[in-house]
């Protein structure tokens, strides 16, 4: 099986860690506006977006609205949401039970940062068929 990709620009991946930091000890959460890739995916911009979950020190839940204005504008860009970003503030960068059961979307990217405020790392996975599909993550020089 071929490995499916998730290009990243560097600026872009600096962004998710000083959203995961900025929002500790809550998850920071948004959508990722990309394209398709002849080998995955490729990341044009990342969009945090307000967490409005009850808990948002154990989960995320993104506004709606901004979500819909966010579609709205790209219409006829080419480019649409790829998929979705999020912190686990205290726990690794892969997709909890919580994550699993929420996810409805195939072929959708999650960008996951996890760790703490200074020391957060970053994977990417697929869910696609009621499972997640670690990708691999390029990050342009």
């Amino acid at each position: 099986m071929i490995a499916l990709v998730l290009h990243l620009p560097a600026n872009q991946a600096a962004r998710l860690l000083g959203a995961a930091s900025t929002s500790f000890p809550n998850e920071c959460c948004g959508l990722i506006e990309g394209s398709r890739a002849d080998d995955g995916w490729r990341v044009a911009q990342l969009h945090e977006m307000p967490n409005i979950a009850d808990d948002p020190a154990r989960n995320f839940l993104i506004d709606p609205q901004p979500q819909i204005t966010l579609l709205r504008r790209l219409r006829g860009t080419g480019r649409t949401v790829i998929g979705c970003f999020h912190s686990h503030p205290r726990s690794r960068a892969e997709p909890s039970t919580t994550d699993l059961e929420r996810a409805v979307d195939n072929d959708f990217v999650w960008l996951i940062a996890g760790g703490g405020p200074d020391d957060f790392t970053f994977n990417a996975y697929l869910f696609s068929s009621a499972t997640f599909t670690k990708l691999t993550i390029q990050i342009p020089k």
